[in-house]
């Protein structure tokens, strides 16, 4: 790791005494708003009324360098800032929704600026701008899970069960399309309405298209850690409702739901798990139980997994409980299915 530079390895002109300085005396302020308009003020906005930035909108020391602020100071406090004690590299850039670093850089250099009115310049995005976008999507994406909380069984069945979808991915699918699925129009702008700067709505309309991303939900910012919490909930709540309503989402859901587990090949449920996951009382299956899977299937020991998956994509039309079927027949249908893909092939 690289050591924070001494005194003596400074940028020439750069010291901890800033009244030594000839910058020291005089107020930047003026220059720094400036130079946040040249970089996070030019701002469009597109047919469907949403704020865009026109340029890549972002704070670099090439930019900072090219400022009237004074260069030497700038220097060395982005240095410390970026490098110091972290072996950061200091040509890295600061992107709009992460405005507040650059308001700490400035706070620690050795000249005169005025952060109010910086702050209230509408040029740089702040926590509480952060925080009121996120509040307003965790009001419309809790208004989305209640919808689906509200449906009918019937409306609900239809959610949980569409053809030939009897499965947890599905239901995985559900919940990360409800995570996922772009903000409409109006609930856009009732975000872009909370802001008077056209720099801070387009900053909140970058943070919103990034929350309508997978890799955005993995790891979400402290301020959604409780909507995460929610849709968690949310699935589990789904999984119920689906095994209430004779669909099955997953047969471990089925099995910690039951106690037990179905197994064709035993003709019927086992006994419960003992103490390490093992099955009470269960054996090994035979070769005669390896084709009494094929034999669920219509299929004679032997057929070859196209055959497998064919067979089970007919049996399944047949027997899934949305065109009448009965749901044990179905469960035997996936057990075999799944024993075969296991087990067999």
């Amino acid at each position: 790791m690289k050591r924070p530079a001494t005194p003596s390895q400074r940028p020439s002109g750069a010291r901890e005494a800033p009244g030594a300085q000839p910058w020291a005396e005089k107020d930047y302020t003026a220059d720094v708003i400036e130079f946040l308009k040249e970089t996070h003020g030019n701002i469009r906005r597109d047919g469907q009324g949403d704020y865009y930035y026109n340029s890549v909108s972002t704070i670099s020391l090439h930019f900072l360098l090219q400022s009237k602020l004074p260069a030497q100071e700038v220097l060395w406090r982005w240095y410390l800032y970026f490098d110091r004690g972290r072996s950061e590299s200091i040509y890295r850039t600061i992107p709009p929704q992460d405005d507040e670093q650059f308001l700490a850089i400035l706070a620690s250099c050795g000249f005169r600026w005025d952060a109010e009115t910086v702050r209230e310049s509408g040029l740089v995005f702040l926590n509480q701008h952060r925080a009121e976008a996120h509040l307003a999507m965790e009001e419309f994406l809790t208004m989305r899970m209640d919808a689906y909380r509200t449906l009918s069984d019937a409306e609900l069945r239809a959610v949980l069960s569409p053809k030939l979808t009897w499965s947890e991915v599905h239901l995985r699918k559900l919940i990360r399309r409800i995570q996922t699925q772009p903000l409409s129009p109006d609930q856009r702008h009732a975000v872009y309405g909370l802001f008077e700067s056209d720099y801070v709505r387009a900053t909140a309309r970058h943070l919103i298209d990034e929350a309508a991303t997978e890799g955005f939900w993995k790891t979400p910012p402290p301020e959604l850690e409780g909507l995460n919490t929610q849709f968690h909930s949310f699935a589990r709540l789904m999984g119920e409702a689906s095994h209430r309503l004779g669909v099955y989402v997953s047969r471990a859901a089925f099995e910690r739901m039951n106690g037990q587990r179905y197994r064709p090949e035993f003709g019927g449920f086992a006994g419960q798990r003992g103490a390490g996951g093992q099955r009470k009382g269960g054996h090994r299956p035979s070769t005669g139980a390896v084709e009494s899977q094929f034999a669920v299937l219509g299929l004679a020991a032997g057929a070859t997994l196209h055959d497998v998956k064919t067979a089970y994509r007919e049996k399944v039309k047949q027997h899934h409980p949305d065109q009448g079927g009965k749901i044990q027949e179905f469960l035997r249908l996936q057990e075999a299915y799944e024993f075969l893909l296991t087990q067999v092939f």
